[in-house]
């Protein structure tokens, strides 16, 4: 298993593989990832966030849209992966899930207007910071999620 999502802009390229997943320069080993999902608010029109937990922390990594099946595949590749590790290190070793013929979950969080506003301006923020969204995207926004 092998994906490479291509960082656009300020965004880093993901890298998916058998030893874990690379953001950047940034390594994170498969048995340390954990609620790996992807964020379709509509509040992100041409980019998305992917969302996980490693070493205790949440992280969240925007990509441009145009990836998301590519993105798709690589989780659920990754989680097979991860549960073929996990049954290895319990009974032997079990063959790769490269073939398996399983179609790929589409998990997606909540729709934006049930999330937390002040949460989601927070998420902003980060983008902000990044430099994926400008000042004026940010304040318009921020306006708009907490009614001002």
């Amino acid at each position: 298993m092998y994906y490479q999502i291509e960082g656009r802009m300020n965004m880093k390229t993901i890298t998916f593989d058998e030893e874990g997943m690379t953001i950047g320069k940034q390594s994170y080993p498969i048995d340390e990832i954990s609620q790996l999902r992807i964020t379709n608010a509509p509040l992100f029109a041409t980019y998305g966030i992917l969302s996980f937990r490693s070493g205790g922390k949440d992280i969240s990594v925007p990509f441009a849209r145009s990836a998301i099946e590519k993105l798709r595949r690589a989780i659920h590749d990754f989680e097979h992966e991860q549960e073929a590790r996990k049954k290895t290190a319990a009974r032997g070793p079990v063959q790769s899930s490269a073939s398996s013929s399983v179609q790929p979950e589409v998990r997606q969080t909540q729709p934006a207007h049930s999330m937390d506003p002040y949460e989601e301006v927070k998420k902003l923020k980060e983008l902000l910071d990044m430099g994926i969204l400008t000042d004026e995207e940010f304040q318009k926004k921020k306006k708009e999620l907490l009614h001002l």
